[in-house]
C-alpha cells in the first residue's frame, strides 16, 4: 500500500497496529485510512495488546460513535479479539514475531493459520499484513500481473 513500508515491528504493539491497519483498510480507500490513522492510534490505546484486550462493551460502543475513525463494528470488535489472540500467542511463542518465525518458510501454512486464529483476516488481508511486517511472500498470480505493469517491482 502506498505510504506503508514493509518493516518488521519492534514489538507486539506494532504487530497489532499493522494487523489492524490491514483489516481497517480492506475494502476502503487507503488514503482515508492513512489520514485517520493518528486517531486510530489514540482510540486503540497506541495498539497496546494489553489495553486493547481490556476494552469493555462500553468502550466499544464509544468507538462506534467516534467519527475520527472508521466505525465498522465488526472491525472494531476484531481488533479487540485480535489483541487477546496476540496476548495468547505471546504466552505460547514469546511474541507475534516468534509465532511467525515458527512457520519458517511455510508461507501457505502461516497464511492459513492467520486466517484461522485472527478475526476479520481473509486471504488478501493476511497477505497485506505479512507484507507489512516484512515477511517474504511469494507473489500470487494477481500480484504478478500487477508487478508487470509496475517495472520498479520486477
Amino acid at each position: 500500500m502506498p505510504g506503508w513500508k514493509a518493516v518488521p515491528p519492534k514489538d507486539d504493539h506494532g504487530y497489532l497496529e499493522l494487523m489492524s491497519r490491514a483489516i481497517f483498510s480492506a475494502g476502503l480507500n487507503w488514503q482515508m485510512i492513512e489520514k485517520k490513522w493518528p486517531h486510530f492510534r489514540k482510540a486503540f490505546r497506541d495498539f497496546s495488546p494489553e489495553k486493547v484486550a481490556r476494552l469493555s462493551e462500553r468502550d466499544i460502543r464509544a468507538l462506534m460513535q467516534d467519527p475520527a475513525i472508521v466505525r465498522n463494528e465488526k472491525k472494531i470488535r476484531a481488533t479487540v479479539e485480535n489483541a487477546k489472540t496476540i496476548l495468547d500467542l505471546a504466552k505460547e511463542h514469546g511474541s507475534v514475531k516468534g509465532y511467525i518465525q515458527g512457520f519458517g518458510k511455510r508461507e501457505g501454512k502461516l497464511l492459513e493459520d492467520l486466517q484461522y486464529k485472527f478475526k476479520h483476516m481473509g486471504p488478501a488481508t493476511a497477505r497485506v499484513f505479512l507484507w507489512s511486517v516484512g515477511f517474504p511472500l511469494t507473489p500470487n498470480e494477481e500480484e504478478k500481473r500487477w508487478m508487470k505493469g509496475h517495472p520498479e517491482h520486477d
